[in-house]
């Protein structure tokens, strides 16, 4: 019989090691918890938060993520959470510890050598996109996760993995698409090898669930015709667009962030020319070497074409996305491998049979390399973190709140940016001059790209109402459309605060009162 560590180095038979996840899990927390201590909250944290906070029921929240695109699982856990505390930050240590389960099933469960699972945990993914930033992608990690770790128990427990992969879909988009490459991986495995007599029913059920779990995500990820996000569809062929999303995948394998206070998005290896202009091949060398390495597992190669090709796709034909989502072609690779250590492999004709070992070895040699990349760019992302403020959010509401001007009326402009100084000064209800309309979190209608100046009629508004106002604008708004000096004796500067890592939430706070009209 083969030995598959022989092989290739990589895949181990798996084993149950407790103590040694604990004592990853724990590195995973001290590492994640620094950086978590020191992330302010943006906007795309905040706008779940107050989605959850400001849906009375269930049904609220269906509605109010109708233009979020995204499904229903994370703002539930979040509409749970608000029922014990009003601190937003309380999201932020929920998300850690949904990571951090995800931490110990890889550090636990996963069949690769003891450093590939640590370096994995301690990699630029889980410990900052995922762990520290408090977003819906780590409960994917963690319900992908526990997949792989049921997979190979799916014959006695189908309808474990239809639930698994349920769950999964209802997280994110991306998320969704690998649910949907799991869920073609079982039905292919169930239709090419009938089940055993006592339990022939048992996986259809199991992949009726994550079918029915899949199309409900999808139907809530359909926004109203009226959505003013990632609007068309890119079905033509755009050179363009195309090189670009196989740039991102390959920045995806190996995300190193320049040093400094904007690392963030930011690709330390572009700054080389050869890499800048031909980054686009390594995709293509990407899915070649890796599709040939699992050839002769197919039920897992089946799984890693299915969800790269359709990360790719939506990619191109609906949002380009950004690193935290092209991480999910990183996500695919490494559940694929994760599947394929769990299955014997089978038997080819001699020249593909060679060319396959051939490839596991050069994917079990590369490995290390990009792994090592990604504890660099953890590393970067948490000194990063530590040093530098990441979004003025806080800040400003700290300010505002220190001034005692917290409970007076609010305007904030823009509303994306204004959203998450809302948040963290728990207010109900501010008026945002984009959509011309009071809320907490963002519509994402074609409504809110009608912006109105917010010293033009916002101002207007507060000024018929005759109470003093707190006017916050971002970093856009000041630099293109500053106070004007016709209103210098109704407006006091209160402070501005700067943001280093997200710098569009960059932020003034202004007292607008009526009544100080031609008061020196």
């Amino acid at each position: 019989m083969e030995d598959r560590a022989d092989l290739t180095g990589l895949w181990h038979q798996p084993k149950r090691e407790p103590l040694f996840a604990l004592s990853v899990t724990a590195l995973f927390l001290l590492l994640a918890g620094i950086t978590t201590f020191h992330h302010e909250m943006w906007r795309d944290e905040m706008g779940p938060w107050l989605i959850a906070r400001d849906s009375r029921s269930l049904l609220d929240i269906f509605h109010n993520i109708r233009y979020d695109g995204h499904p229903s699982l994370w703002y539930i856990l979040l509409w749970l959470l608000r029922l014990f505390t009003a601190n937003p930050e309380a999201m932020q240590w929920l998300n850690l510890g949904i990571c951090a389960g995800a931490v110990y099933l890889i550090a636990e469960s996963a069949p690769a050598p003891r450093w590939i699972r640590a370096t994995v945990a301690l990699g630029y993914y889980p410990v900052f996109e995922y762990g520290s930033i408090a977003r819906n992608y780590a409960l994917g990690l963690l319900l992908l996760s526990a997949f792989c770790r049921v997979f190979p128990r799916r014959h006695d427990r189908p309808l474990l993995l239809g639930v698994l992969l349920m769950l999964t879909a209802n997280t994110s988009m991306l998320a969704c698409l690998l649910a949907i490459a799991a869920l073609v991986m079982l039905a292919a495995e169930a239709a090419s090898s009938p089940p055993r007599l006592s339990n022939r029913t048992a996986p259809w059920w199991g992949l009726g669930i994550a079918a029915a779990g899949i199309i409900f995500a999808v139907w809530q990820m359909i926004p109203p015709p009226d959505t003013g996000y990632a609007m068309g569809w890119h079905v033509g062929l755009e050179p363009a667009r195309l090189l670009q999303v196989l740039k991102n995948m390959t920045n995806a394998f190996l995300p190193l962030p320049k040093p400094g206070p904007g690392f963030w998005e930011t690709q330390f290896l572009e700054g080389f020319s050869p890499y800048r202009h031909f980054s686009w091949l390594g995709a293509l060398v990407i899915l070649m070497v890796v599709s040939l390495s699992l050839v002769r597992r197919p039920l897992a190669l089946c799984y890693y074409l299915t969800g790269s090709l359709g990360l790719l796709a939506f990619f191109y034909v609906k949002h380009v996305g950004y690193l935290r989502h092209h991480g999910f072609l990183f996500l695919c690779f490494g559940t694929a491998l994760w599947l394929a250590g769990t299955m014997q492999p089978a038997t080819l004709p001699g020249p593909l049979d060679v060319a396959a070992h051939h490839a596991e070895r050069l994917v079990a040699r590369i490995l290390p390399a990009i792994l090592a990349v990604h504890f660099a760019g953890a590393m970067i992302a948490a000194a990063g973190e530590y040093r530098y403020t990441f979004s003025a959010a806080k800040a400003t509401a700290d300010l505002i709140r220190s001034e005692g001007l917290d409970k007076l009326p609010m305007i904030a402009d823009l509303d994306v940016s204004g959203m998450p100084v809302a948040g963290y000064l728990d207010k109900r209800s501010v008026y945002y001059p984009c959509g011309d309309r009071y809320g907490s979190f963002v519509v994402w209608d074609t409504a809110r790209l009608l912006h109105s100046v917010v010293w033009g009629d916002p101002l207007q508004l507060a000024r018929k109402s005759g109470s003093p106002t707190v006017v916050v604008v971002d970093d856009f708004v000041m630099k293109k459309f500053p106070p004007p000096a016709s209103l210098q004796s109704e407006l006091r500067l209160v402070g501005c605060r700067q943001a280093e890592i997200a710098t569009e939430e960059s932020y003034c706070v202004y007292l607008f009162d009526p009544k100080r009209t031609g008061q020196k």
